[in-house]
């Protein structure tokens, strides 16, 4: 069974949603560099692609990246002894370490013909509309044994998502539920704490401020007093929204369990609803734990977790804890009783 994700996962993971969820139709490319930088703050990347099967034996690559060199996109053949084949007809993710790279072994290299991958995970991207394998991402490292279960299951999440993404394009309102059915924490809409969205514009605002900085330094070998002066202000107003998000922040509601001075937070929990949230917030108990204790589905338990998530305006699991603390001082738990 697949755990939880952690909180720095979830975190990365919940701002791709964002960002893939508001993409513009058709941004690809940008859809793509999501993909990579998403997986990039997770685990160590030094190459990364997209490819995309076209009739019985070929894939087309249009993004790929050797460490911050941006390649050409390619078009090649497979036969049935490699890579792309094998991710094609099992519809299951390679791990370097099933079989110790033998079958990445087999693909056509790129970059640096030196360099020899020493771990890798590539997951296949399946179309939502079909259920057909329509293409692979695949992220690969110089370094053994960096990326564990938790990477392939965020790459697995992440390539799922891209697709939904993509699949919004062809028709406007393509469901994204069984992409939170698993991991409801990781639906970027259902947090209504405002500083999850200061910390996802934040980030945003400091990523464009140092890659500012690094233009600076590299107009200063240029000599051109202009263009600085221009990136200057630009960085002033980095700088100045930085400024008035952090007050922005001071004019909003704490959510649940943020202060101890709150007024007890009043939510339309169900009694299912409110007992598990219990079970997760004083036994810390997992979905499966839950589901054993009560003699439900573990995909019943999700779905009431997802629910008391979106109750609650909290974006992750955890989170439950917190924000649970005032109900349970205002109406303690009940004897549990088994379904």
């Amino acid at each position: 069974m697949q755990r939880p994700f952690s909180d720095r996962v979830v975190s990365h993971l919940r701002l791709a949603d964002h960002r893939l969820r508001t993409s513009e139709p058709g941004s690809n490319r940008r859809r793509y560099s999501i993909c990579r930088m998403t997986l990039h703050n997770i685990a160590p990347i030094d190459s990364f692609y997209l490819g995309f099967f076209h009739g019985e034996d070929t894939v087309v690559i249009p993004y790929i990246y050797d460490h911050d060199r941006h390649l050409q996109p390619d078009v090649t053949k497979f036969g049935k002894g490699g890579l792309s084949h094998w991710i094609r007809s099992s519809g299951r993710p390679y791990v370097f370490r099933s079989d110790d790279g033998a079958l990445l072994s087999r693909t056509i290299p790129f970059g640096d013909p030196d360099e020899i991958s020493a771990d890798a995970v590539i997951v296949p991207l399946k179309d939502p509309d079909t259920g057909d394998i329509a293409g692979l991402m695949s992220i690969q490292s110089l370094t053994p044994d960096v990326y564990d279960d938790e990477v392939v299951h965020a790459a697995l999440w992440l390539g799922e998502a891209l697709m939904l993404a993509q699949a919004r394009d062809r028709h406007v309102g393509a469901a994204p539920e069984a992409l939170y059915s698993l991991h409801p924490e990781l639906n970027s809409a259902m947090s209504g704490d405002p500083r999850e969205r200061f910390v996802q514009i934040t980030d945003q605002l400091e990523a464009a401020y140092r890659r500012t900085g690094e233009i600076a330094r590299a107009v200063e070998e240029i000599g051109d007093d202009k263009l600085l002066r221009d990136i200057a202000a630009v960085r002033m107003t980095l700088e100045q929204t930085q400024v008035d998000m952090a007050e922005w922040m001071l004019t909003q509601p704490l959510t649940a369990g943020a202060d101890d001075d709150q007024q007890p937070v009043r939510v339309d929990l169900t009694p299912r609803e409110h007992q598990i949230a219990t079970m997760i917030a004083t036994e810390r108990l997992t979905n499966a734990q839950i589901a054993q204790e009560l003699g439900i589905s573990l995909k019943t338990v999700k779905t009431h977790v997802g629910s008391v998530l979106g109750k609650l305006g909290v974006g992750q699991r955890s989170a439950i804890v917190f924000a649970m603390a005032d109900l349970l001082a205002t109406s303690p738990p009940e004897p549990r009783k088994r379904s």
